[in-house]
């Protein structure tokens, strides 16, 4: 859950001039992550909207939801309809003083991963606008998983052999989803412990799940 002075933070970091600035604009859908600029992994997908579910503005990562449900043409639409009806009470009732300045709310995106979406209360410029951030474990574990496969030069065939680990998948499974023989899918798996420095699974799930990656 945001901490009391998150509300507050928020204000100071987006910095609103006016409510003509803001008009609502047409979000940009990502065709996919682009590793060599950041990517739709490169930030958590951010929402700025106001009590009609106007976006005024979304990052690549936001934009790119509106394929799995969350987004739309300047307006906020959602396939999961308990959270849509959820966030528009909240909205409602925070636009008269009547609700938390910020909330939590489960999301379902359309392939049926969970997610939590944060929602926090901007006032200012003369109109309400919210900040909407989403939470997405997996998104998270793939961002983590790509760090280190750059930072161990793990090849394509190792990087999603790691990715399929870490989702707690052994090496027969895994094996039959990259298409490849189990014998096959343990060499994999032991380039991956001589290149993470780790020698059990458990051990690098836990090694992906801390990795931070030294500044150069």
């Amino acid at each position: 859950m945001l901490g009391t002075g998150d509300a507050s933070r928020m204000s100071m970091i987006f910095s609103i001039p006016s409510a003509a600035a803001l008009q609502p604009i047409q979000p940009r859908i990502n065709q996919g992550p682009d590793h060599s600029q950041g990517g739709a992994r490169s930030a958590k997908p951010l929402f700025i909207i106001d009590a009609d579910l106007r976006v005024h503005f979304s990052n690549p990562s936001a934009a790119a939801l509106a394929r799995e449900g969350l987004g739309g043409d300047g307006r906020l639409v959602c396939s999961d309809k308990l959270f849509a009806a959820r966030l528009q009470t909240w909205l409602k009732r925070r636009c008269t003083g009547a609700a938390a300045e910020e909330i939590r709310l489960p999301l379902a995106l359309r392939c049926g991963r969970q997610t939590i979406v944060d929602a926090v209360h901007l006032a200012g410029a003369g109109m309400d606008l919210f900040v909407l951030t989403v939470d997405d474990p997996q998104r998270m574990i793939d961002r983590k998983v790509d760090e280190v496969a750059e930072a161990c030069g793990l090849t394509p065939t190792e990087a999603r052999m790691l990715g399929l680990i870490v989702k707690g998948l052994d090496t027969v499974v895994a094996a039959r989803k990259l298409g490849i023989a189990r014998t096959t899918a343990r060499t994999h798996l032991q380039r991956l412990f001589a290149k993470t420095g780790t020698a059990r699974q458990s051990e690098l799930v836990r090694f992906v799940a801390t990795f931070i990656e030294e500044a150069a």
